[in-house]
């Protein structure tokens, strides 16, 4: 898949794990039309055929990640995931220093830590668009910061996330968003060295 849909389908897969009521139908359906290899395309029609709707998908995004009543909450928080508590230093000063040397600065109105999987991969989004689209010069840098964002932030993050969705009986919708962001991160690995 060429680099620019991998940074189209960071971006769909982070407001999937912001936007508890994303309608990503078509988003999805574009991205299926554009034929993904085999890694992404089963788990991309898995996504696309489970969408709900947006009501359901609210409810099941707040079941799963905010507040589980029978099962365990799934943290999209990389830092609960690692240190078992919000904003841990040791988590949250390594990312920060990938949206700083990328020039990213967070809006004050998402009311979100920088080691939520959405912020990332949508941080991953625009590393791979400056990759494509900025200055050539730049380049070799957002190349870095994105292998450095998936190798030791995204990839254990999504490591995690995976393991606990099954045991807390996620909606196959959800489910699906976790293993097609997994297989995003071997694919944008393998774009950025032929790049």
């Amino acid at each position: 898949m060429p680099l620019a849909l991998l940074a189209d389908l960071a971006q769909i897969l982070a407001e999937a794990f912001i936007e508890p009521d994303a309608d990503l139908r078509e988003d999805l359906l574009q991205l299926l039309e554009s034929g993904p290899g085999p890694t992404l395309a089963d788990p991309l029609k898995r996504m696309t055929a489970e969408v709900m709707g947006p009501e359901d998908q609210a409810v099941e995004y707040a079941r799963l990640f905010l507040h589980a009543k029978d099962t365990d909450t799934v943290h999209l928080f990389e830092s609960v995931q690692a240190r078992g508590h919000h904003m841990a230093p040791e988590v949250i000063d390594p990312i920060r220093a990938i949206y700083d040397e990328a020039d990213i600065s967070l809006q004050a109105d998402l009311n979100l830590p920088p080691d939520h999987l959405g912020l990332e991969l949508a941080c991953l989004s625009h590393l791979l668009g400056e990759c494509l689209e900025g200055d050539l010069a730049e380049r070799p840098r957002y190349q870095k910061l994105a292998r450095r964002l998936i190798g030791e932030h995204l990839r254990p993050l999504l490591a995690l996330v995976l393991e606990q969705l099954p045991q807390v009986s996620a909606h196959p919708y959800y489910l699906a968003a976790a293993e097609l962001a997994s297989a995003l991160l071997p694919e944008t690995e393998k774009a950025l060295a032929e790049f």
